[in-house]
């Protein structure tokens, strides 16, 4: 008992430890874009196109190496700035899995370039199909973030309304937006790890290997897996390694590129931004999507 319980208390406060400069990271450029970029600047930067639009956001995440802990408050930010739905989520799901770090510890830990080949591209396929689904199915972005008052120009973060009509300079009120919208998102992220690392402690990996018993099975118990476990994207292929030889590839795909779009604890932190709806949508197409494509590569490979 007094192993299981010390295991326990080991995984939940490395997994909020490693998480913390990310989420700060990701609560600051949040906060910068609230404050500093402004819906016209968007359009400018952004192409015209829409699928070009998609295809960028895609592989912005090779120069932008941030953890799915703190994207989801960025591509929140990035839709009330006008961004299109389908932009942003793509680039949300991207993020975590072409960013570099990622890559590199990918291939350090499988020492393998068709693993890494398999999640790059494997996860910007499916964020691409996932973004446009979303689009075609999201009326108005206004219908899918939650909002905490009923000041539509101002944002969402918790800001004292009246904060906006002092003489409070921009960095200041992006450095107050910054550390409200930290703390908005750490305490999601404590309850989201909290259960990760109950199913962490309580995860046997002689059961996991008995279940590995037919190539489908084995996909949808990796998938499972990665969501429960819910590791951080630089370090979840060293855990992954551990199955391939038993479960396969198509399997591992399913949990490296499943892990880094959605798990428990970002499931939590994507309903506390978004609405209820919207959310169930955006989780029900990223397991559809990632479980038809892992399905695939056992007809390839």
């Amino acid at each position: 008992m007094g192993i299981g319980l010390e295991k326990w208390a080991n995984t939940f406060i490395s997994m909020i430890l490693e998480a913390l400069p990310f989420i700060l990271i990701g609560s600051i450029v949040s906060a910068v874009i609230q404050m500093y970029i402004s819906e016209e600047l968007v359009k400018k930067i952004l192409p015209k196109n829409k699928f070009i639009s998609i295809i960028f956001a895609a592989f912005a995440g090779v120069f932008i190496p941030i953890c799915e802990c703190a994207i989801v408050p960025i591509a929140k930010s990035l839709i009330k700035k006008g961004v299109p739905v389908g932009v942003s989520i793509v680039f949300m799901l991207c993020v975590p899995i072409v960013n570099p770090v990622v890559m590199a510890s990918t291939f350090y830990a499988f020492n393998d370039i068709r693993v890494v080949l398999v999640r790059v591209f494997g996860g910007i396929l499916c964020a691409i199909i996932i973004g446009i689904l979303i689009d075609l199915l999201t009326n108005r972005r206004k219908e899918i973030i939650k909002n905490t008052f009923d000041y539509e120009n101002l944002c969402d973060c918790g800001c004292v309304v009246t904060d906006y009509f002092y003489n409070k300079s921009k960095i200041r009120l992006c450095l107050e937006h910054a550390n409200k919208e930290f703390s908005n998102i750490l305490k999601y992220y404590i309850f989201g790890s909290f259960l990760s690392s109950i199913f962490i402690t309580m995860v046997d990996e002689t059961m996991l290997n008995n279940m590995a018993n037919g190539k489908y099975l084995a996909i949808i118990v990796m998938m499972l897996l990665s969501f429960l476990l819910s590791l951080c994207s630089e370090a979840d292929a060293f855990i992954a390694k551990g199955f391939l030889d038993h479960f396969g590839l198509p399997a591992i795909s399913g949990f490296l590129i499943l892990g880094p779009m959605i798990d428990l604890k970002n499931a939590i932190i994507v309903g506390s931004y978004f609405k209820k709806g919207f959310t169930i949508k955006l989780i029900t197409l990223i397991v559809l999507v990632v479980l038809a494509f892992s399905v695939s590569l056992t007809i390839i490979i």
